[in-house]
């Protein structure tokens, strides 16, 4: 009786694979460049509101947890869901003027980040150069 000759196991086609499979997900992955929020840094020892608390009646925009805007103008409060209205509803609120104007944005402290960067960018979009961001604990809408 002949003992049979024990093979070994050969790895090179599974590093192989490897390899190939690597290089897919490299090519195939997408790499965005994420954008950031500018916010001014203070020019001096005084509080950032005081940009928009020198407009005679600023516009304010609450934010709450579930994403909900409320714009409270002289002229209401409005209720607002969804980026695309809130755009349009806060440049009615400008009202075409070309004067810079300030908003000032209060976000509860349990809201995703996400409505305050569609705040933020709703803001921009609409034509406000200035904005005071504050943070509360209580629920508006």
């Amino acid at each position: 009786m002949t003992r049979r000759k024990e093979q070994e196991l050969d790895l090179t086609p599974m590093i192989d694979v490897t390899f190939l499979v690597l290089i897919f997900f490299m090519v195939t992955a997408s790499f965005s460049l994420q954008r950031a929020i500018e916010t001014p840094n203070p020019q001096s020892d005084q509080a950032s509101g005081d940009l928009v608390a020198e407009q005679r009646d600023p516009i304010r925009l609450q934010v709450d947890r579930h994403g909900c805007f409320l714009l409270m103008t002289t002229d209401g409060q409005t209720e607002i869901v969804g980026k695309q209205e809130l755009v349009t509803q806060l440049a009615a609120a400008k009202g075409g003027k070309s004067e810079p104007m300030g908003l000032w944005i209060e976000i509860e402290s349990a809201a995703r980040l996400q409505a305050l960067v569609d705040a933020v960018d709703a803001a921009t979009i609409a034509g406000f150069d200035r904005y005071q961001l504050t943070e509360t604990d209580s629920e508006y809408i």
